[in-house]
């Protein structure tokens, strides 16, 4: 029987047209076969397919190499010695593809596949097929600068024990020209990240707001940072020697979130990535759709489609992948016993993913994790003040900070300090020195894989 990839015809039409619509509904849609010498009801006619075999081998092979656009030779097969005769089509990935009949690309010729039928393709259906098209091109297209550099990458790369190879990471092509993922990962990305801690469940107060530039990784370790920081806990006292604690948000849930919106957005888009957290939820927002008209059920089933290919392979060997293609996955296991599961909003335009707080919704459910537990939704000092810390500092207050930052991630870079407390580099680097002169602080191990130690006093 007919289904959604599957067509009888018992002849090609008087008006071939139509069949050739059917051919570029799947082309544009979903794979899909038509058979030819077949009526409505499956009945297959074996005189007819006999007879006409030949007669449509001839049209279709002519129709192959002249009546569609872009080329589709790779895409149509057609096996005239099969009963009933079939026509196998793959879904391109140039869309929109049509049919010319002398009259060139217009919406008479560009068709889509709805459920079981084939319609005209709207001119926004059209548009987004050209710009999911050109995602596919944009990570190699020039992008006519050659003054990159890439030093945030390169320290990543030297810190992993990995060679930084532009040539390897297609860069750079022949030519010793860059190209937009090149530029993406640069120090000059003209692309910017936003993150932003809110009190309540609504956009009207603001705790904290940064912006985050530079090379696309160098943005992506920056926001995990802070939203690490902004991932409260709720201890509970239970009376054993350990306290439990459980975060708001599952850790490798808001990692997986975070890192699909720099694997997979859409770049030829001019929106920024924004994490905003709030006390019941945090929301993230990818430009772009999901790529090649995947689904979120498709995805959770294990399905693929690499939109960011060589940005995706950087990342990876940068070691901030882990286990491709399996975060929304992940993601969801994470709450698999949380009653208000991971939402996704999916437009043309871009892609929300809402994390639940779990420590809110219990709270507010009127459930505890124990009869004897005593609750306490905490946030550490250092968390509370990178929040609400808003005023310049003085030069002791910022070393006091320094030191207290210090204390809660020894392994905290110059560069993250700097953000927090928004100082120049320089600066930062004057304080340090000057608390490692009054033997306040101390730096063990290598540049690597050291460690800060604050010294307490006598």
């Amino acid at each position: 029987m007919e289904d959604y990839n599957k067509e009888f015809k018992i002849d090609i039409p008087k008006k071939q047209s139509a069949l050739k619509a059917e051919i570029i509904s799947f082309l544009n849609s979903t794979s899909g076969e038509i058979y030819l010498g077949v009526d409505d009801s499956g009945t297959i006619h074996y005189d007819l397919i006999n007879e006409k075999k030949k007669v449509w081998e001839e049209i279709l092979s002519n129709w192959i190499v002249n009546a569609f656009n872009p080329d589709v030779t790779n895409l149509i097969y057609i096996y005239p010695n099969e009963t009933p005769f079939r026509i196998k089509i793959l879904k391109g990935k140039e869309r929109p593809y049509f049919y010319k009949d002398g009259e060139g690309f217009n919406t008479k010729g560009v068709y889509v596949r709805v459920g079981s039928t084939k319609r005209l393709a709207s001119f926004d259906e059209i548009q987004r097929m050209i710009r999911q098209h050109s995602q596919h091109d944009y990570e190699r297209l020039l992008c006519h600068r050659d003054d990159l550099t890439f030093n945030y990458v390169e320290n990543r790369f030297k810190e992993k024990g990995v060679l930084f190879d532009k040539y390897a990471l297609s860069l750079i092509d022949k030519d010793n020209k860059y190209n937009n993922a090149a530029l993406l990962l640069s120090d000059q990305n003209p692309t910017i990240s936003k993150f932003a801690v809110f009190q309540g469940t609504t956009v009207n107060i603001f705790l904290d707001k940064k912006e985050f530039t530079g090379s696309i990784l160098k943005q992506l370790d920056e926001v995990l940072y802070f939203a690490n920081l902004s991932n409260r806990k709720k201890i509970t006292i239970t009376g054993k020697p350990d306290r439990d604690e459980y975060l708001d948000i599952p850790e490798r849930a808001l990692r997986e979130a975070i890192v699909n919106c720099y694997c997979h957005r859409d770049w030829t888009l001019s929106g920024d990535i924004k994490i905003e957290f709030y006390d019941d939820r945090v929301q993230i927002f990818s430009p772009g759709s999901l790529p090649d008209g995947l689904t979120l059920e498709n995805i959770k089933m294990g399905m693929v489609a690499k939109r960011n290919k060589i940005i995706v392979d950087t990342l990876d060997k940068a070691d901030v992948i882990e286990n491709y293609a399996s975060g929304v996955r992940r993601i969801f296991e994470d709450y698999a016993h949380f009653k208000k599961q991971p939402e996704y909003y999916i437009s043309d335009n871009g892609v929300i993913v809402t994390l639940f707080n779990r420590n809110y919704y219990v709270q507010n459910d009127g459930q505890s994790g124990g009869q004897n537990d005593v609750q306490n939704d905490v946030q550490n000092d250092v968390q509370n003040d990178v929040q609400n810390d808003v005023q310049k500092l003085s030069a002791e207050q910022r070393k006091e900070k320094i030191m207290e930052l210090m204390k809660s991630n020894n392994k905290i870079t110059i560069d993250m300090i700097k953000c927090i407390i928004n100082v120049s580099k320089p600066t930062i680097e004057r304080d340090i020195a000057k608390l490692r002169k009054d033997n306040k602080i101390e730096y063990v191990g290598s540049a690597k894989d050291g460690r800060w130690i604050v010294k307490t006093k006598n």
